[in-house]
């Protein structure tokens, strides 16, 4: 039997991927591939048993919501962290134009692109001497 911590930390974990479906077993065949939108956006969940014409929809707690809101920002901050570092090691590949500021996002990309096109052009034309 699991305890309601294990079962709310279940449910909460598993809507990133996954849409909660009850069960009582602890390994997590009761999962099924679903839409994370419907975890989120709606306080209520479906919750199917093992036949599927049968559905029960419950109320979400609050405390539930919140703990999945909380998850998702965290989430979030992640993927935001590690995408501008993944922009400040693609800065340290391009040339410096001796700008005291930093490229924006947007900046970096176009000056990728120029680069990247700059460095086939030499590789496909060889010098003229």
């Amino acid at each position: 039997m699991e305890s309601s911590l294990e079962l709310d930390y279940q449910a909460s974990y598993s809507c990133y991927n996954y849409m909660y479906i009850e069960n009582s077993s602890s390994d997590w065949s009761g999962c099924s591939v679903g839409s994370v939108a419907s975890c989120y956006d709606s306080p209520t969940e479906d919750l199917r048993s093992s036949s599927p014409e049968t559905s029960v929809k419950t109320k979400v707690s609050p405390v539930i919501l919140r703990k999945r809101r909380l998850a998702a920002n965290a989430r979030e901050r992640r993927r935001m962290q590690n995408l501008n570092q993944a922009f400040d090691r693609l800065r340290t590949f391009l040339p410096q134009l001796g700008q005291d500021r930093q490229l924006s996002k947007y900046e970096t990309l176009q000056m990728a692109q120029s680069y990247i096109a700059a460095l086939y052009d030499l590789l496909e034309k060889p010098p003229v001497k």
